[in-house]
């Protein structure tokens, strides 16, 4: 007896677990949820303010989530300064000048958020994530 099969590339697409599919897009925008509380400075914090959600990434695009994201101090490379302070003008930066990773971690002022908070997500709720993407492609990804 010989049985005849679709190609997997068929399947997957049927199902929407294709790479970009609905079950792609549906897992990136689930992640992106329950990293909120993760992020530093939290839920209403200016990082989870300016994000690039696309279909497989999330991209926190604002000042500083670079440096927050890898938990660790840069610093002006010739005065070793994270920044500049006047009480005139406030915290500012030497213009066109790359800072340098300073090795010193970063300190996180509210419980549960840090560096590599996808991570931290991941370790804390990816059972939770894993489960309700699940659950959308059993409901035929509706």
């Amino acid at each position: 007896m010989s049985v005849k099969m679709k190609p997997t590339s068929v399947i997957k697409t049927r199902l929407g677990i294709q790479k970009n599919g609905p079950a792609h897009s549906f897992l990136t925008n689930t992640c992106y949820r329950y990293m909120g509380p993760f992020v530093p400075g939290g839920m209403k914090s200016h990082i989870n303010q300016n994000v690039d959600l696309q279909v497989d990434k999330v991209i926190y695009q604002g000042p500083g989530s670079h440096y927050l994201y890898i938990g660790k101090k840069y610093v002006d490379p010739k005065y070793k300064k994270g920044a500049f302070y006047s009480s005139d003008y406030g915290y500012w930066s030497r213009p066109g000048i790359t800072k340098i990773n300073s090795g010193q971690d970063l300190k996180y002022h509210i419980p549960g958020t840090g560096a590599y908070w996808d991570k931290r997500m991941m370790t804390s709720k990816g059972n939770e994530v894993i489960k309700e993407v699940q659950e959308y492609v059993n409901r035929g990804c509706k």
